[in-house]
């Protein structure tokens, strides 16, 4: 498994102002479960910084976490997109969450809208599954699943050129997607916040990443 670095949100306390970036606890047991032992590491919303603090740690693969919408920090914009266009200009395997899914597709010129928040904020849906033939952690997998769905915002279509479907929900709206050259990927789910990891986002990982 590669060396990860793991973006983080912003968490500010109620009671005072200092800013602070933190991380669900969920990911420790995802990575405990994905088989990376001690091989990944917290990212900080340093700007652009956070590129040369990755490559001096190692970093080889980003995953791109979830929490907050794009706008609403501009700090970890400024760090996140930095690092995005670092991997791509590296070839460094990404997997985008939620939030880290509309940075990808927003980084290759795609939109963003309003999502239904009683259908997407705290609920769970099905969603379908695509080219499970043409895609390694689709094959063997039922043509459509039950994922979490925690998210305000949903892509507009059409996607950028150089991205690609691969999920969608019952209105049609795409809820993952891959690049069409490189191994950056995004899902709309919370893969971490399940009881147990799917074996469809555990084969997804590792075909990323190992």
């Amino acid at each position: 498994m590669k060396r990860l670095g793991i973006t983080l949100r912003t968490c500010n306390p109620q009671a005072y102002h200092e800013p602070r970036d933190g991380l669900a606890r969920d990911w420790y047991r995802f990575f405990a479960e994905l088989g990376c032992g001690n091989q990944w590491l917290l990212l900080p919303n340093l700007g652009e910084d956070t590129v040369a603090y990755a490559r001096d740690q190692g970093v080889q693969g980003v995953i791109f976490s979830g929490g907050d919408d794009l706008g609403g920090d501009l700090l970890r914009d400024q760090s996140e997109q930095a690092l995005l266009a670092h991997c791509v200009a590296e070839r460094l395997p990404v997997l985008g969450v939620c939030r880290g899914l509309q940075l990808i597709h927003s980084f290759f010129g795609g939109r963003l809208a309003d999502a239904d928040r009683d259908v997407h904020v705290a609920q769970r849906h099905l969603i379908t599954l695509l080219a499970a033939d043409e895609l390694p952690w689709l094959q063997g997998q039922a043509a459509s699943r039950s994922v979490n769905s925690f998210h305000g915002k949903q892509l507009l279509d059409p996607l950028p050129a150089a991205l690609r479907p691969w999920a969608l929900d019952a209105a049609g709206t795409c809820e993952a997607l891959v690049h069409a050259s490189l191994k950056v990927a995004g899902i709309m789910w919370h893969p971490e916040r399940e009881a147990a990891l799917d074996e469809a986002d555990r084969q997804l990982c590792q075909w990323l990443f190992e």
